[in-house]
């Protein structure tokens, strides 16, 4: 694994720690954690390995977490998402170092995927609401 995805693991870790649902929210996370693991077999097939995750939170439905993930010029990744049974969208969106959105998934469903290509090297953002779990892919 590479320096920079090490260093994003890190700090996705410890931001997913903080951001985690309580010992009362166990259930949520099983249930958020096995919809993700569903997803595992259509990114492998696309060439995708589970880099981070899974990162899970609860949010008002009004607020947006903002992971940061570092990139560098050229790589590839694919973020996917899933939400609580009582979600029906979750939109996520990847911003640049610049806070120019690069990448989204606002389409009315709640299981999101974004893949991007970063342009630039340096800290994006994954910008996601609601009760969520991404997982971050990187071929």
């Amino acid at each position: 694994m590479g320096h920079w995805v090490q260093k994003a693991a890190a700090a996705l870790i410890a931001l997913a720690l903080v951001a985690s649902p309580t010992a009362s929210g166990q259930d949520l996370r099983d249930y958020l954690t096995q919809q993700l693991d569903n997803q595992e077999p259509n990114n492998a097939e696309r060439g995708f390995a589970h880099a981070v995750g899974p990162l899970a939170g609860t949010l008002a439905s009004s607020r947006a977490a903002q992971l940061p993930l570092t990139l560098r010029a050229g790589q590839e990744i694919r973020i996917v998402g899933v939400c609580d049974e009582e979600c029906r969208d979750l939109d996520i969106r990847v911003l640049n170092p610049r806070g120019e959105i690069v990448a989204q998934d606002v389409r009315g469903n709640d299981h999101p995927v974004v893949d991007l290509r970063a342009e630039m090297f340096g800290q994006h953002t994954i910008e996601v609401g609601c009760r969520y779990a991404v997982n971050v892919y990187t071929r």
